[in-house]
C-alpha cells in the first residue's frame, strides 16, 4: 500500500507540474500576443491590413495549444515508461508519438478511446481534459477579441 500512496503523489506531482508549465506558458503566448496587438493598433491604427494580425494570432495560437499537447504527452510519456504509475492501453507497444496522439485526445476531449489510461496515471489524462478545455477556451476567447478589435462593426 505504501508503493501505491507514493505512486499516487508522484502522479498528482507530474500533473501539477505539466498543468502549471501550461497555464503559464498559454498566458506568456496571449500576453505576448496582446503587446503585438496593442503596438501595431498605436502604430497602424485598426483599419490597417487586419488579415496578417488575425492569422497571425490563429497560428501562434494553434502552435501554443500543439506544445502544450507535447508536454503532457512527454509526461505521460515518462510516466508510462515507470512501474507502479499506470499504463495506456490499446497498443503492444506505447512510443513517444502514441503518447502524444493519447495526449491529443485527451486535451480537445475528444476521447477517442482506441487508447485507454489505466492506474494512478488517469489522474494525468482527466486533468488534461480539463486543461485542455481552459486553454481552448480561453484561446477562442481571446481570438474574439482580436478579430472585434480588427473587424469592429466601424469597418463594415
Amino acid at each position: 500500500m505504501a508503493f501505491s500512496v507514493t505512486s499516487e503523489w508522484i502522479v498528482v506531482l507530474v500533473t501539477t507540474l505539466v498543468v502549471s508549465l501550461v497555464i503559464i506558458f498559454h498566458y506568456e503566448v496571449i500576453q505576448l500576443l496582446n503587446r503585438w496587438h496593442s503596438h501595431r493598433h498605436r502604430r497602424f491604427g485598426r483599419n490597417h491590413r487586419t488579415r496578417p494580425i488575425v492569422l497571425m494570432t490563429m497560428f501562434v495560437l494553434l502552435l501554443a495549444h500543439v506544445v502544450e499537447i507535447w508536454l503532457f504527452g512527454l509526461a505521460f510519456w515518462g510516466l508510462s515508461a515507470q512501474a507502479g504509475y499506470g499504463v495506456i492501453h490499446g497498443y503492444s507497444r506505447l512510443g513517444l508519438l502514441d503518447c502524444v496522439y493519447f495526449s491529443v485526445a485527451n486535451y480537445t476531449t475528444v476521447g477517442w478511446g482506441d487508447l485507454t489510461a489505466a492506474g494512478d496515471i488517469r489522474f494525468l489524462a482527466g486533468t488534461e481534459a480539463l486543461v485542455g478545455f481552459m486553454m481552448i477556451t480561453w484561446s477562442a476567447s481571446f481570438s474574439y477579441l482580436v478579430m472585434n478589435r480588427a473587424w469592429g462593426s466601424d469597418n463594415d
